[in-house]
Order: C-alpha cells, then structure tokens, then sequence
C-alpha cells in the first residue's frame, strides 16, 4: 500500500498514465474557462471588488484587474469558477474536485514559476487526495457532505506540490484541512440553494490557510487520509479518469433529464407549444430540486423544471439563462410548472455510482412521448471529444475581448511545454 504522504510528494509527471494526464488537462482547461465565464457575471464581479477593497494584496484575481491576499484570491476564484455549476464532478464522491482545485493550482503554479508537467502532476495529486476523502466520509455514513468538505484536502495536496512543502508539512497541512474542512450539509444546500455553492469556495480559501499554517509550524492531527481503506490503492488505480464533465449550466441531476428531452425534440419536432404535462422518472435525490419558480440564479441552476423550461423556450441551459434576468420569462415558468418528479427505486438504488432519469411527455394533442433511462453526456461511459471541450471553452470565454480566449485555449492544450505563469498572465486581465 502506497502511504498517501508519499504519493503526493513523490508524484512525477512521468509515473502518471497517458488517460489520466489527458484528463487532467481537460480538467484543467475545462475549470479555466468556467472560472473566466464566472467572473463575468455581476453578482460575482461585484463581490471580487469587495474583497479586493477589503483584502489588499498581490494575488491576482482571474479575469479582472484587482488583486488582493492569495486566501482570499483562491476563495473567489473558485466562487467564479462554480458559479454556474458547469465545473466537473465524480459520481463516486458525489460532487465537484476540479472547481476547488484547479483554479488554487493554476494560481500557485504561476506565482512559484512551476512547469506545465508539474501543473499537471498537481492536479492529477489533487484529484486522487480528494476523492479519496470523499469516499472516506461517504463509507463513514451520516448526513451527506458537500464538496468543499472532502475537495479540501484535494486543494491542499496540489498546494503542497506547488510550494514544496516537506512530507511532515503535508502530513499536517492535510490534518487541518480534514478538521477545518466546512460542514457544507449537502442535502440542506440542494433544498434552499444559495452562493456557498456547497461550501467550494471557503474550501479553497481553508486549504490555502492550512497550507500557511503548516508551512509556519502549526501542527495537526494525523489525517484519516493515512490509514483509511480508500487510500489503499492509490497510485494504482486513479480516480481523475472517472471524471464527468458538464455543459448545460444547472446541477448534475438534470442532465440525464435534459439529454432525454434534447433527444424526444430532434426525433419528434416538438416545442413548448406543443407541451401538456411532463415527468421526470429519477433517483430520491432529485426530488430535492423540484421548485418550479426559483428565486434567485443559483436556485434556477438547482431546478429541474426550471432547467426544462430553458431547454425547450432557449434551446440551451447556459448561464444567460441562469442570470436573474431570466428568472421571470413567463415562457420558462409556464413549462416549469408543468413539471413532475417521481422517484423511481430502481434509479435510486444505482445512486450515486449512476446518475440516471427518463423523462415522458404528454402532448395537448393526445400523444405521449417516453425516454429511456440514460445518463447524461460527459460521463465516462459517453465522453466529450476534445473538440467538444474547446468548444465550450471558447463559448464560456467569449466575454474576453478581441481572440485572447484563442489565445489562452491555444496555451492550455499546450501545457506541458507552457509556463503556467504565461496562461496566468493571460487570464488575470480584466474582461
């Protein structure tokens, strides 16, 4: 068995296989682009001045022209960057590692002059750490825990290949991070969604503080992660390759049912005026975003009939129409309205290692449309091409001026000959 202290600091980009490398950079360019596209929003644009006002230093902030304490700079890069929960996740550990971790590894890899190569080495460390604490909790039972409880130590692992902190700075910087870790109670943030964002944001600033600390002398208690049983194959078997990736803007609960509902309205030529009822066949889980009505952009984003509401009046579930702005379009709440969910135990019982749903839709002329069980494009089992992933890059950083999102899609598929600091360079402009 690999001790986990080890693993993370010995770690070299050479030991690490080809599919997980090619993981970690689509992570990598996937979380940049959801981060710049975050930043643009006001709500965001507006707290980031705050906390530079209230917060001086040096740390750049993605996408703007502030700057302000490095905690604090990894705290709302990565409430930009989850924003608009199209950041990757993992259905074993029931959440989101890349939004906490990449934008703090981008950061620290520019400001300590690090390689592509070790960029990349951080992230795929980072990835194995953090879902392995996620899995350490989940084994553990009780209430379910956000992803900022267990994508902490994530951040902290790839911090510590960054800053080159020692085996025993690691040992401790991990220890705090499990202690200090926030509690994000995950169904409770689902039932009354808010910006804490399952905690991803504080999570990251944590992770850096735990770093600080260490690195000063603070000591802390031995991490579960050294002797628990997920850790046990680390090094062996690499969790970043069961990474999912996401493209409509909402929570991973509704993709399933959009992807189905995108499929019945190519093979069928219908739109909402077509529509008398639909229902959503899914996990338990799901029945937590039933609210037809959201008040405010991150309750749309965790709303199913909302989410179908947007498909079929946009066409598209992305962050325009996630904005608040959006929230009043009679046409979307019509279609929320007509929405039901319903659990079906069969999907409940492959939760969480499948995220699965059918939808059925009955139509005012008589007709009724039904789905298959699926789940959603950007799985493992159905995964976006490459090409697919600059795509959506380009299409979240088309608020930058003039190409400079070419420019720094063209640097991150290069990474491992580009300095990280170069890619840093380029981001941390204002819009």
């Amino acid at each position: 068995m690999a001790n986990i202290i080890a693993f993370i600091t010995d770690l070299t980009f050479d030991q690490i296989p080809d599919a997980a490398r090619r993981t970690a950079k689509q992570c990598l360019v996937d979380a940049a682009g959801c981060m710049i596209n975050g930043m643009h929003d006001p709500s965001v644009r507006a707290l980031a001045a705050k906390i530079a006002k209230s917060h001086p230093g040096n740390t750049a902030i993605a996408a703007t022209d502030w700057s302000t304490a490095r905690a604090w700079a990894a705290f709302i890069n990565t409430h930009a960057a989850t924003y608009f929960d199209l950041d990757d996740g993992h259905r074993k550990a029931q959440g989101h590692p890349g939004g906490v971790i990449v934008p703090l590894a981008l950061m620290l890899a520019a400001q300590n002059r690090r390689s592509g190569q070790e960029l990349i080495t951080a992230i795929v460390a980072g990835y194995e750490t953090a879902v392995r604490s996620a899995l350490i909790m989940r084994h553990a039972g009780g209430p379910r825990k956000g992803s900022g409880a267990w994508s902490i130590t994530g951040a902290v692992a790839a911090a510590a290949k960054l800053t080159g902190l020692s085996k025993i700075q690691l040992k401790h910087a991990l220890g705090l991070a499990e202690y200090y870790a926030p509690q994000a109670p995950q169904d409770r943030s689902l039932h009354s969604p808010s910006s804490m964002k399952e905690g991803m944001a504080w999570a990251a600033f944590a992770a850096m503080t735990a770093v600080d600390l260490a690195t000063a002398g603070f000591d802390a208690m031995t991490p579960f992660l050294m002797d628990a049983a997920p850790c046990r194959n680390i090094g062996r078997h690499w969790e970043i390759d069961s990474v999912y990736f996401k493209t409509h803007a909402c929570c991973r609960f509704s993709h399933p049912v959009l992807d189905g509902l995108t499929e019945l309205m190519q093979r069928h030529g219908i739109g909402p005026d077509h529509i008398e009822t639909i229902t959503v066949h899914s996990f338990a889980k799901s029945l937590l975003l039933d609210r037809a009505r959201p008040e405010n952009p991150v309750a749309a984003m965790y709303s199913i009939p909302y989410a179908i509401g947007c498909k079929l009046v946009r066409g598209t579930v992305d962050p325009e129409g996630m904005a608040a702005s959006s929230l009043s379009d009679s046409r979307i709440l019509e279609i929320a309205d007509k929405v039901t969910i319903v659990e079906n135990p069969e999907l409940t019982a492959v939760f969480p290692e499948k995220c699965l749903a059918e939808i059925s839709i009955s139509l005012k002329n008589g007709a009724v449309l039904h789905g298959k069980p699926r789940s959603a494009k950007g799985d493992p089992d159905q995964p976006y091409s490459k090409d697919e992933i600059k795509d959506k890059f380009l299409r979240l950083t088309q608020c930058l001026p003039g190409n400079r999102n070419e420019l720094i899609l063209n640097l991150l598929m290069d990474i491992e000959n580009t300095p990280p600091a170069d890619i840093w360079s380029a981001i941390a402009m204002g819009l």
